[in-house]
């Protein structure tokens, strides 16, 4: 897995390709969506010269076209006006995973336990949520939020007052948490309260993970 932020994805080439797809369809100028701009400020931070990139702070991102050919490029305009573009490219390849995206990959391990009793609960066959199929084997039965992961962390955030970035993580792979455990078990509770599973086909549900769309593609 690969997280920007608290958006999770299959893999980084499956950012990228959600990337390219995104420069390929939106229209060029200012990025409005919300959520793309959020995401656009997530990999800007991750860019091995951040810091001068963003100089005295970010006004908005645009896309443009670029000066050779026809592809599409990011830039962002700063809050005195002036420009630089930056490849979404370099901020994902090579990089490892950022502190914030390991914090929300261990509050996704902390609910685990929820989703596979959720699934173990589960009838079959039982009809996909997404697609509509009826799935008939358990090797293709996932289970998943009936809105985004990240939307319910983020609301969890604001509810309890927690600052993700300033969390710490040990250990890796599965075994991967948090080193406050009182946030950890808060989340676990909050999750059993207010998160809604639902059935997909696994097919149906690739990407589904990241929040859907960039604002809605990425």
């Amino acid at each position: 897995m690969f997280w920007l932020g608290p958006f999770e994805y299959k893999s980084k080439k499956e950012l990228l390709d959600r990337l390219k797809d995104y420069l390929h369809s939106a229209p060029t100028g200012v990025i409005t969506n919300k959520l793309a701009v959020k995401k656009m400020h997530l990999l800007i931070a991750m860019h091995s010269e951040a810091n001068r990139k963003i100089g005295v702070g970010i006004d908005h991102f645009k896309i443009v076209r670029s000066v050779l050919g026809a592809g599409r490029g990011i830039k962002l305009v700063r809050t005195d006006g002036s420009e630089e573009g930056f490849s979404y490219k370099r901020c994902i390849t090579g990089v490892v995973q950022s502190p914030h995206g390991k914090v929300c990959e261990a509050l996704r391990f902390v609910v685990r336990s929820q989703l596979i009793a959720f699934r173990d609960a589960l009838g079959i066959p039982v009809m996909c949520s997404v697609k509509g199929a009826i799935i008939t084997d358990r090797k293709n039965l996932h289970i998943d939020h009936k809105e985004p992961f990240w939307i319910l962390l983020e609301r969890f955030c604001h509810d309890r007052q927690v600052d993700l970035t300033t969390l710490e993580t040990y250990a890796n792979g599965e075994n991967l948490a948090l080193v406050n455990q009182k946030v950890s078990s808060e989340f676990e509770e909050y999750h059993r309260l207010h998160a809604a599973l639902q059935p997909f086909l696994k097919a149906a549900n690739v990407g589904g993970r990241s929040g859907g769309n960039m604002g809605a593609r990425v």
